[in-house]
């Protein structure tokens, strides 16, 4: 049964190969029976949407490189200056500041957090 439906297909094949060749046989031979004003208003028209094509391709890609110097500078200002990111006035270490937030604790305790700090620095 599957030896059959592979000559199916097969003679199926044949026949849009035998269909195709024709369509091109009739069509070649439609142009060569065109007169010399249609054939050239034909390669005008030809040259104006490839120069259309080449030129919507060029708007696509023109935001797409934007898009990509923008993240090849953020990647350059992040690897070599990798402090000035970071960097802030204030002197308490982020992890310290996430341990804060993560406990449980009251945060009245923080409210004086400056007078414990001078305590502490004053003893």
């Amino acid at each position: 049964m599957t030896d059959g439906k592979n000559r199916l297909e097969g003679g199926a094949q044949d026949a849009d190969e035998r269909l195709i060749a024709g369509i091109r046989r009739e069509l070649d031979r439609s142009c060569d029976a065109l007169d010399g004003h249609t054939l050239s208003r034909l390669n005008r028209i030809r040259h104006v949407a490839l120069a259309r094509r080449q030129s919507r391709a060029t708007r696509l890609l023109l935001p797409f490189g934007g898009f990509v110097t923008a993240c090849v500078l953020v990647l350059t200002v992040t690897l070599f200056m990798p402090g000035s990111l970071t960097e802030s006035d204030d002197p308490v270490p982020p992890l310290e500041d996430i341990d804060i937030l993560a406990s449980n604790d009251s945060l009245d305790l923080y409210e004086d957090y400056e007078f414990y700090e001078w305590l502490a620095s004053n003893e």
